[in-house]
């Protein structure tokens, strides 16, 4: 495993919201979901899931977009997610 991926491996074990954000955009495909949609999935608060997108974004993980007077988020690194969540599953350790 590469050291993004395994960054991100650890970064989405020790946070279980994180990986439940990032299992949802890899869903959502190209157009990603809108924030307060993304903080319902995640089971956070609208503030928690505000802090949870910045890490990721500063992370180059998600990107931020606006759609139709909505603050969505996407998925920037697809690989390096799809790897690290694959990880996970293979190793019995999602949530």
């Amino acid at each position: 495993m590469e050291t993004q991926e395994s960054t991100l491996t650890l970064a989405l074990m020790t946070e279980p919201a994180r990986a439940r954000v990032c299992r949802a955009l890899l869903d959502a495909g190209e157009n990603g979901l809108p924030a307060a949609d993304l903080a319902h999935i995640a089971k956070v608060s609208l503030a928690r899931a505000g802090h949870l997108f910045q890490e990721l974004v500063q992370a180059e993980v998600l990107a931020l977009s606006i759609q139709e007077r909505k603050v969505c988020y996407v998925l920037k690194a697809r690989r390096a997610v799809t790897e690290a969540l694959g990880y996970i599953d293979a190793s019995g350790l999602a949530d």
